[in-house]
C-alpha cells in the first residue's frame, strides 16, 4: 500500500490505476495512530517527527497527493493495528479535495490483510474490475477471459 501511494505521488506519469491494499499514507499521523509496538520501530527506523519534520513530509505520500493522475482504488481493515483505516479514509478525502478520483473499501473485521475468504473474494473482485476498466490491455493479440 505504502509503496503504490509512492510510485503515483512520486511517478505519477506513470501510471494507469492504483490498487493501494493496505495503506498508510502520513508518518505524522502514522505513527500516532498504531500500535506502540510499531511506533517504536517507526522511531528506530525514521527517527523523531519533531527533530526531522522535513523526512517524515517527504515520505508522507498525503503530502503530495496533488500530483496523482491515476485512478485509485484503496483498499484496508477495519481493526489494523500497523495501517490504522483513518490512513486510508484521509488521503481519500484529500485526493476528492484536489480532484483526484479514489474509490475505497474498509473490512471493518480484518486487520493488516484480509483474512476471511469473503473478504479475500470481494476484494479480488473488487480489484479485478477496477483495474479492467481502467488499464489498456497489453499489444499483445491476447484476449482477456470473461
Amino acid at each position: 500500500g505504502y509503496m503504490t501511494m509512492m510510485a503515483v505521488t512520486k511517478a505519477p506519469e506513470t501510471w494507469a490505476a492504483g490498487v493501494p491494499i493496505v495503506p498508510f499514507v502520513n508518518w505524522f499521523t502514522e505513527i500516532e495512530n498504531e500500535d506502540p509496538v510499531l511506533q517504536q520501530s517507526d522511531r528506530a527506523t525514521m527517527g523523531d517527527p519533531e527533530k526531522n519534520p522535513e523526512l517524515f513530509r517527504d515520505r508522507s505520500p498525503f503530502f503530495f497527493v496533488d500530483k496523482i493522475k491515476a485512478p485509485l482504488l484503496l483498499l484496508a481493515g477495519g481493526h489494523d493495528p500497523r495501517c490504522p483505516k483513518e490512513e486510508t479514509i484521509q488521503v481519500v478525502d484529500e485526493i476528492k479535495k484536489h480532484g483526484g478520483v479514489a474509490d475505497y473499501k474498509i473490512y471493518e473485521n480484518e486487520g493488516h490483510g484480509f483474512a476471511k475468504v469473503e473478504n479475500q473474494i470481494d476484494a479480488y473482485e473488487r480489484v479485478t474490475n477496477f483495474l479492467k476498466a481502467r488499464v489498456p490491455p497489453a499489444d499483445c493479440g491476447c484476449k482477456l477471459n470473461e
